[in-house]
């Protein structure tokens, strides 16, 4: 376990995640739901609508796709909601491609000691590379110098198409959180990039499985309106950046174990623009799927739809949230993928800080409103992930 996050006025709690709680998928029952009128939804869409289509040709790719659809189908929720606490689910990655340590898993450890990193490598050529041990999520509490102790729901989840989108679906559903904060990396050092919004749109490359990746050209969600391609995230925009920076000034001279300051790998905070034409891989696919189904409550998707499916097998999850969190403010960070063990802690300070003004501006009435690109400082950038 890492050591517990120590920034001013911040002490976690722990509290370990106990009972599971399931959300609609697969053959399960759906609850029923008739949402009021969203203000998201300018062009209602009704029925079911197919996500990503996953590219399931080779044999090899099939098998890799039943292993990751048998996890999604059988995950339940690890944070129930049971105390009266503020709630917030924050999500980071493990491991892809070449990186077998990805800052953001490390970084939510770091918030939150029980969600310990799950140290894994890739398979042999040929086999299957389970998700199972990929994945952590644990419940704890901070104690924050504004809003106080909160339950935090952290979730390290594996670089699948699709699945990573289903567990926090699934989370969301059963925690029932104030506040969904999603993280993941880009270049190696650069400025927080706090996403104004999601697009819908997949990039054709493969997950961390280095087989699986949508079949070229598919949208997200192909029934998704025309006012749906892209969709503004949701936040207390200025009293949350203001917040990131000023943690970031805070921990500017820490440094990690070979000598690098903070402030030469995190260099403050901007809003990013959407659509980017980089910003189009897992990061944005958990973004807008799960920035999509919280601002269409009853709505039901299927996932993981497979370009080919084989007689008798499953080949989609359909997904819905039943309860209403269209004004539930939500958003995607980016961080620079370098940093490494004390600045890991000073990002976690830096996430907490994030998470304290965000629930802070709720109470005072600073709600959150949709991303627009007429904030955005960022507009072209390099790939993220």
């Amino acid at each position: 376990m890492g050591p517990r996050v120590s920034a001013p006025g911040v002490k976690p709690l722990s509290r370990l995640s106990c009972i599971a709680l399931l959300l609609v998928a697969g053959g399960a029952s759906q609850l029923a739901c008739s949402p009021a009128e969203s203000p998201d939804a300018e062009v209602p869409v009704t029925g079911d609508e197919d996500e990503v289509i996953v590219r399931t040709e080779t044999e090899e790719e099939w098998a890799q796709y039943q292993a990751s659809l048998k996890f999604a189908l059988g995950y339940k929720a690890r944070c129930p909601a049971t105390s009266g606490r503020p709630r917030v689910i924050v999500s980071g990655y493990g491991r892809f491609m070449s990186n077998r340590s990805n800052a953001t898993g490390k970084m939510i450890q770091k918030l939150i000691p029980e969600a310990l990193y799950p140290e894994t490598d890739p398979p042999a050529p040929g086999e299957v590379d389970d998700p199972a041990p990929q994945t952590s999520v644990a419940l704890g509490t901070l104690d924050l110098p504004g809003a106080g102790k909160v339950d935090v729901c952290a979730m390290i989840l594996p670089v699948f198409w699709d699945l990573a989108s289903i567990l926090v679906l699934k989370e969301i559903q059963a925690f029932r959180p104030d506040l969904v904060l999603m993280n993941g990396i880009a270049g190696p050092a650069q400025p927080l990039w706090l996403e104004l919004g999601s697009v819908n749109k997949a990039m054709n490359a493969p997950d961390g499985s280095n087989l699986l990746a949508p079949v070229e050209g598919s949208p997200l969600i192909p029934k998704a309106s025309a006012a749906d391609q892209a969709r503004g995230l949701r936040m207390s925009w200025d009293a949350v950046k203001l917040a990131a920076e000023g943690a970031i000034a805070v921990e500017s001279d820490t440094q990690d174990e070979q000598g690098n300051a903070l402030q030469d790998i995190l260099s403050g905070a901007k809003f990013a623009g959407f659509p980017r034409p980089s910003n189009t891989y897992l990061c944005n696919n958990v973004a807008y799927t799960v920035n999509y189904l919280m601002g269409y409550p009853g709505r039901s998707v299927k996932l993981m739809q497979a370009s080919q499916p084989r007689p008798g097998q499953p080949s989609s999850i359909s997904v819905k949230l039943t309860r209403d969190h269209r004004l539930t403010p939500r958003d995607f960070i980016h961080w620079p993928g370098s940093l490494s063990d004390r600045n890991l802690d000073a990002a976690a300070r830096v996430l907490a800080a994030i998470i304290d003004a965000q629930l802070l501006a709720l109470r005072e009435g600073d709600l959150p409103t949709p991303g627009t690109n007429d904030r955005a400082e960022v507009t072209e950038s390099s790939d993220t992930f």
